[in-house]
């Protein structure tokens, strides 16, 4: 039966079961060395017996020897001392006569004359052990007998001594015992009460440097989880910061703009102004829709579907999605895709190349060319979207993964996340992502590869 040890401390527990486990194995000890002392004592008391027996019916023949039969006399005051090992006697001949005895036993045999070894008999209405026998010329039969009760008495007392010394012995090992589980368990006490100590800001990690080596996988995995909510308190301030001022300059442009429709003084002027009116809300609508995605991408605890993506086909969903913008801007799509899978969450693939495909539109100059290809090997599936667009220089391929760095001199609107938020996927997905040159060497060319999940 389990112990009701629900809400009890940990210290508690072990004490608990500690007491119960100590206290059940001495009352099995105590009750098993019961029997067995017995049992030993009882076999000694009965080895006593017999050589008292031989000695007595020894000094017995001698006076018979000696002085002849004198039916009792010499010996009777031959008592022995009382206590466990007292014992009583009757000495008779063959023909029924009593040599000697002890003066408190009857004049009438305790056993029948014919017995021999050991019995039970009773005098004065209590119970004795009784032991008979003969000398070697079969003259002379010593009956003696010896109380049970003092027997009983003797091996009381030795238990009694036992389970007194057993229990201060048990008082002293849980006294011990208590103390060693507080010295084990103070670490976690102390971290305990350093992490009740913190402020909510502090995420640092907690000092299990004395836990006990049980202990070290629950505050490690403590650990990791603080790192965790670090990381995502990092990420949100960051996100904080980066939109509050990333938002300030299109809210700013469209405050701008609403302003001067107000003053406008005619229908053309009204007309210029709420087309950039119109643009500074697109734009402002493009930036929180990338900074949403970004915050999607870096949230740790996105948990996305992870399944076989078709590229293919996500890239021609593209392709047909990013067609409007690229007709505005008189940019030719070229497609040269082949079957090709990888492994992941398909909505998380599907903002990578939806910002793949943006970007390189929005560089790429009027009348130029974006090749989007996708290729399937046994190392697993790429995808590369190139342009023919100003390039990026060689000393600036690995900044423009940065979130709102715009390479320098470029006028082209946009927020700088575009990239960023490319690169957070692959890493999300275990892919590789490289900067090259473009068609021709002329503007830039960007890989995606995605290896074979393992």
């Amino acid at each position: 039966m389990p112990l009701p040890l629900n809400g009890w401390s940990l210290r508690g527990r072990l004490l608990a079961m500690l007491v119960v486990l100590s206290t059940s194995l001495l009352a099995a000890s105590a009750t098993l060395f019961y029997f067995n002392a017995r049992e030993a004592s009882y076999r000694l008391f009965d080895e006593s017996l017999r050589e008292t027996a031989g000695l007595i019916l020894q000094l017995a023949q001698h006076e018979v020897t000696e002085h002849g039969l004198s039916l009792g006399v010499s010996l009777l005051n031959a008592e022995t001392r009382t206590g466990p090992f007292e014992f009583r006697y009757q000495i008779w001949t063959e023909d029924m006569r009593s040599a000697y005895r002890s003066s408190s036993l009857p004049a009438t045999p305790l056993m029948s004359i014919t017995a021999g070894g050991f019995d039970w008999a009773i005098v004065n209405g209590q119970r004795w052990r009784a032991y008979a026998t003969w000398n070697p010329t079969h003259t002379l039969q010593i009956q003696i007998v010896q109380s049970y009760d003092s027997r009983r008495i003797l091996v009381r007392q030795t238990l009694l001594q036992l389970l007194i010394t057993s229990l201060a012995l048990l008082v002293v090992a849980l006294t011990l015992t208590g103390w060693i589980i507080s010295q084990t368990v103070s670490p976690l006490r102390r971290m305990a009460k350093a992490v009740a100590q913190r402020s909510p800001d502090d995420l640092g990690p907690v000092d299990d440097r004395d836990a006990p080596a049980e202990v070290r996988p629950l505050s490690g995995a403590f650990n990791l989880l603080l790192e965790r909510m670090r990381d995502a308190l990092a990420m949100e301030r960051r996100f904080t910061a980066d939109a509050s001022h990333e938002l300030r300059t299109p809210l700013a442009a469209i405050r701008t703009n609403a302003q001067v429709l107000l003053g406008a003084r005619n229908e053309a002027e009204k007309a210029m102004t709420a087309a950039d009116l119109l643009a500074s809300v697109d734009r402002g609508t493009r930036l929180i829709e990338q900074l949403l995605s970004l915050a999607r991408v870096d949230t740790p605890v996105t948990a996305a579907p992870q399944v076989t993506v078709s590229l293919n086909d996500l890239l021609r969903g593209q392709v047909l999605e990013q067609s409007a913008l690229a007709n505005r801007r008189h940019v030719r799509l070229v497609v040269d895709v082949e079957a090709a899978t990888a492994h992941g969450s398909a909505p998380l693939i599907t903002v990578l190349l939806r910002n793949l495909l943006d970007n390189a539109i929005r560089y790429a100059p009027p009348n130029s060319t974006v090749t989007v290809r996708c290729r399937q090997s046994a190392a697993g599936a790429e995808v590369t979207v190139s342009d023919t667009g100003p390039g990026i220089p060689a000393a600036e391929r690995e900044r423009v993964f940065e979130r709102f760095y715009r390479i320098p001199g470029h006028d082209e609107p946009g927020s700088g996340l575009g990239l960023s938020i490319v690169r957070r996927i692959a890493e999300r997905h275990g892919a590789r992502i490289s900067v090259d040159d473009g068609q021709d060497g002329r503007g830039t060319s960007i890989r995606v590869f995605f290896p074979v999940a393992a």
